[in-house]
């Protein structure tokens, strides 16, 4: 329980002040093409249900490679990773696109701004955003990878996207007032990276 909190108090955190930054121009498309309700609760679930699927595959990708005695491998390849990730996002530029790639969010922005959108706009366009490449995302399917059990890895990726609600509903209503926090960000990058080095450790721990 303590740690789906803590998944849910850093989504929150991470969430506010990097995804409606990253996904802002989806949010505004979607929002102001004719959208109802029902559309914007199917964006969601469905952005929420692609996070979930993939923990489900992370998890199982672990329990494959660990069955292979290779845990030490997976623990300090994914430390290595969330520490280049969390310098990543700290500095951007070129060093982020290398892990957060445009292609899929330029198709997403180019099928909204098509006024023949579909009546299942609301499935298929949630469903593409989860699949979105995305640091964050990263950040919480690694830690379904190594997550203990099945139900542990599945909940941590729903929590997640449960905590990124607040920002993707009501990032356009506050958007000043996230700006003014948008440098707390920059301690909950370092998280990232404290996680990696702990992982790391964890690796180094289990090779003696």
């Amino acid at each position: 329980m303590n740690n789906l909190l803590s998944t849910f108090a850093l989504g929150l955190g991470l969430s506010l002040t990097h995804c409606f930054f990253m996904c802002g121009g989806i949010l505004i498309l979607f929002n102001h093409n004719k959208s109802t309700y029902f559309d914007i609760f199917a964006y969601h679930f469905f952005r929420i249900i692609a996070y979930v699927l993939i923990g489900i595959i992370a998890y199982f990708l672990g329990y494959f490679i660990n069955s292979l005695n290779l845990q030490i491998f997976l623990y300090f390849f994914l430390g290595a990773f969330c520490v280049f990730l969390g310098f990543a996002l700290i500095v951007k530029g070129n060093l982020l696109a290398l892990i957060e790639n445009q292609f899929i969010y330029k198709k997403i922005i180019l099928l909204l701004s098509n006024k023949k959108t579909s009546k299942y706009k609301g499935f298929i366009f949630g469903f593409l955003n989860g699949l979105f490449p995305c640091g964050l995302v990263y950040f919480f399917v690694a830690k379904s990878m190594i997550a203990k059990s099945f139900n542990e890895a599945w909940l941590n990726m729903f929590v997640f996207g449960l905590s990124t609600l607040p920002a993707m509903l009501l990032g356009g209503v506050f958007v000043k007032e996230i700006r003014k926090i948008k440098n707390i960000q920059y301690f909950l990058f370092a998280l990232i990276i404290v996680y990696g080095f702990y992982l790391c450790y964890l690796a180094l721990k289990l090779s003696r």
